[in-house]
């Protein structure tokens, strides 16, 4: 498997803007939610586009995507991206 940095995994969130942008994106996080206690599950998204969130939330290193396959919106922590586009992500 292919590795990428962490600093050109950003690179690829910036160019995929929903709305804005014909490229897409595959990803693999991990979800977590410490005020809720939850978390822990993995979840793909075969194509998505990089969305707007509020800014408390960036502020948190959170983006947020859409999948296109869905429409579903979810956020996710920047720093629990495992794989991009088939590339295991390192720091």
């Amino acid at each position: 498997m292919d590795k990428i940095s962490y600093t050109e995994m950003l690179k690829i969130l910036d160019q995929c803007r929903y709305q804005s942008s014909d490229e897409t994106l595959s990803i693999t996080f991990l979800k977590c939610d410490r005020k809720r206690g939850t978390g822990g599950q993995w979840q793909t998204i075969e194509k998505g586009q990089i969305c707007g969130l509020p800014y408390s939330v960036r502020e948190n290193e959170m983006r947020g995507i859409v999948n296109l396959d869905s429409g579903l919106k979810t956020a996710f922590h920047i720093q629990l991206v495992f794989e991009i586009n088939g590339k295991r992500v390192f720091k």
